[in-house]
């Protein structure tokens, strides 16, 4: 920008008109260069909150509360998450499923998933101009230990919790592998052949129906309880497993995994470090401790909550994440795990939490529903922690190699040159502006340099150690867990 009072001794000047056009001239070039001012072109940032409850099931805002709610806080991105069931039954032997006591909390499954699709379906067309995304969160399996007559009832893992993002039909929500649901022809070939233990008994209760005397009596008395039991054990189950076989590991929640990639969607481990899985629900004990193995005991899932209401670790150097982004290096996986914002949202204020403390930030090629599901598949967003309206932003991070050879999160890049790894952080927090902000540089789990400084901080650092020949990633981390980024991936070759 000229200022005006350079001009001021030379406008009597016959030669001002040249000299105004070099002064306008040398402002032009003096410009920086669109890459420079616009650093994650070919992408657009988008911000968008996840993890959202509604009316639907446990939260008090409607869905269009929610996201109107949103749209005034500068969120354009938002993923309704609602739990699919909310139940617990314990039943007694030998016919649990009959002879059982169920709690039943509101859910999607009560309302009905038609319901909850057809209200969303219907904020959009109110709100185009927002992304509204369905899902839901499951507590798909539990097991039983000790008794109710011994007062140590125990149901465990119930809070060990997926995110499933992206089910569009209603029998996604009604098969979905869960033990509250039923009546699916998911896996009945596999259940059918138990139920040969019952029937046979039941065609011997028949025959016996037909005789005189005792045998009349014990064939009606057999017919009874193998009916029951075949009720009981019928092969139209939505889950493989039930809560009286005791532990069955990660293979459970696997089989929710798998049922959710088969129909399109997406999979996210939610809060594996929560506290609050052990407690008293009334005569029955909970017991869900904190659970980050599943990170490396489950696969082909999307991603994790990486940022969420309690302190996470499976982010620090060397953890669960980095366990399984390394197995993902070595070939072990087919795919990397992503980590994103959940809130657990129910209510604005709660917890002195509002609706938007916990963004996403996507990077999208074009904003549309398919735009943010691709860069949430590829892993190009970066999680915060924020007031509700403001958090810290990763104005951009990439890693260089020849050039114009330049990686974003997400991006797996193949160089010959030593990794130039690049990054801008800026917070305009009133509580963090002018702090001091220190930010971690990880590569392959192991903490390789420390920045510390000012926001806005911009970075450039060339890793003259990067392994050669091998894949590895660099990641970002503040020292407050309120920032961190997807990996990008990096193959140095030295020629």
């Amino acid at each position: 920008m000229i200022n005006p009072l350079f001009l001021l001794p030379i406008r009597q000047n016959k030669s001002f008109p040249l000299l105004l056009f070099i002064a306008l001239l040398s402002s032009i070039l003096a410009r920086p260069a669109k890459a420079e001012s616009d650093p994650t072109d070919p992408y657009t940032a988008v911000a968008g909150l996840m993890d959202l409850r509604s009316t639907f099931s446990d939260g008090v805002h409607s869905i269009e509360e929610i996201v109107r709610m949103a749209e005034t806080r500068g969120f354009k991105v938002v993923f309704i998450s609602d739990h699919n069931r909310i139940a617990l039954s314990y039943g007694i032997p030998l016919f649990r499923n009959i002879l059982r006591y169920k709690k039943e909390n509101p859910s999607i499954m009560t309302h009905g998933p038609d319901e909850y699709l057809r209200e969303i379906e219907e904020v959009c067309k109110k709100y185009p101009h927002m992304i509204i995304i369905p899902g839901c969160v499951t507590s798909s399996y539990y097991y039983w230990t000790g008794s109710w007559w011994n007062k140590d009832l125990t149901a465990h893992e119930y809070h060990r919790r997926i995110l499933a993002v992206d089910l569009m039909e209603p029998r996604d929500y009604s098969h979905l592998p869960d033990l509250g649901n039923g009546w699916s022809l998911e896996y009945t070939n596999e259940l059918l052949p138990g139920l040969i233990l019952f029937v046979v008994p039941l065609i011997i209760g028949l025959v016996l129906l037909r005789q005189k005397g005792s045998y009349r009596w014990i064939g009606l008395i057999l017919f009874i309880v193998s009916l029951l039991a075949v009720m009981d054990h019928h092969p139209f189950k939505s889950s493989l497993y039930n809560a009286y076989d005791g532990d069955q590991g990660i293979a459970p929640f696997q089989e929710v995994i798998d049922y959710v990639n088969q129909r399109g969607g997406l999979c996210f481990w939610n809060y594996p470090e929560q506290k609050s899985g052990i407690r008293e629900y009334g005569p029955i004990h909970l017991n869900t401790p904190p659970y980050p193995e599943v990170l490396y005991q489950s696969k082909d899932y999307t991603g994790f909550s990486a940022i969420y209401g309690e302190n996470p670790t499976v982010i620090d150097p060397g953890k669960e994440w980095d366990r399984v982004l390394n197995e993902y290096c070595h070939g072990k996986r087919t795919r990397p795990p992503w980590g994103i914002c959940t809130s657990e949202f129910h209510e604005d204020g709660r917890w002195g939490l509002k609706l938007g403390v916990y963004p996403n930030t996507l990077l999208v090629k074009d904003f549309s529903k398919e735009g943010v599901m691709e860069a949430i598949r590829s892993g190009r967003m970066y999680c915060s922690r924020g007031d509700g309206q403001t958090w810290p932003k990763l104005e951009y991070f990439n890693v260089y190699g020849e050039e114009e050879n330049k990686a974003f999160m997400g991006d797996t890049l193949i160089t010959s040159r030593f990794p130039l790894i690049a990054f801008s952080v800026s917070d305009d927090r009133e509580k963090f502006r002018d702090k001091d902000t220190t930010i971690h540089l990880i590569r392959g789990g192991t903490l390789i340099y420390t920045f510390q400084g000012k926001t806005p901080m911009e970075i450039k650092y060339k890793d003259e150690k990067a392994p050669a020949n091998e894949k590895t990633y660099y990641r970002l981390i503040d020292e407050k867990k309120h920032l961190t980024s997807n990996p990008i991936f990096v193959i140095y070759k030295p020629l």
